[in-house]
């Protein structure tokens, strides 16, 4: 795992959002579009590298899975995008206290992630929120976001991401967004998911090229289970033919 800072960018205290590939695909949908909107340029990337070889035609090559950070000019917010997950939790660990110490080396004040809330919704998906400490939670209260009460746990690096943070004294909140389906895109919980995070970080973002994506998607969707019903009725209605065994 090799760390390399491709620019200097010069920063005062930012912040940092972070994803990584998820269920329905929120995470990296939402950082996505926010580095988009941003035009937040590479300047510094993870390199990992994997125990296998890849081959095609008989050539071999060598897997690399990257864990990018953007910025813009004169902002103070920085974007860590990550290709994949590592599939062994040791890996994870490793990988988060690599990134925070990208944090900590860039003075970053307060880490953001994503992470997908598999639950039914009727009209609007809602966006918890679950913080490092007792004052970033008393901060989600303040903008009406809704905390995750009881006791739960948040898989992988955009979770685990946010507890490595809170060891090295960088703070730490997870907005955690309900999805309907796991591998389906979720396009309209990513921009809940982008309209709080704009309001925590008092950042302008325009989200309307998403309401119209999630719209299209939910009309496909709409159109297929109608078929699929009418399929399914159809089937019921015509009378089964006597099944012959020799």
């Amino acid at each position: 795992m090799q760390e390399r800072f491709l620019k200097s960018p010069s920063f005062n205290r930012p912040y940092m959002v972070a994803a990584w590939p998820g269920m329905g695909y929120l995470s990296k949908i939402s950082i996505d579009y926010l580095k988009r909107q941003l035009g937040a340029d590479l300047f510094a990337e993870i390199v990992q590298y994997q125990n296998a070889i890849t081959y095609r035609d008989g050539v071999v090559d060598l897997p690399i899975i990257r864990h990018s950070f953007y910025t813009s000019s004169n902002s103070e917010i920085i974007l860590c995008v990550g290709d994949a997950q590592p599939n062994v939790p040791e890996e994870a660990y490793l990988l988060a206290c690599k990134v925070a110490e990208v944090a900590q080396k860039c003075n970053v004040r307060r880490i953001y992630t994503f992470a997908a809330y598999p639950d039914e919704y009727i009209d609007s998906p809602k966006v918890f929120g679950i913080a490092s400490t007792p004052e970033l939670v008393g901060l989600l209260k303040e903008r009406n976001i809704e905390i995750g009460m009881g006791e739960g746990f948040v898989n992988g690096l955009n979770g685990l991401l946010i507890g490595v943070a809170k060891e090295k004294g960088i703070e730490g909140i997870c907005l955690l967004g309900q999805i309907k389906y796991v591998n389906v895109p979720q396009l309209r919980s990513s921009k809940a998911i982008l309209d709080t995070l704009a309001g925590l970080l008092e950042l302008k973002l325009d989200t309307a090229t998403l309401e119209g994506r999630a719209e299209r998607l939910e009309e496909r969707i709409r159109r297929k289970l109608e078929k699929y019903h009418g399929t399914m009725s159809q089937e019921k209605k015509e009378p089964r033919q006597p099944r012959y065994i020799s």
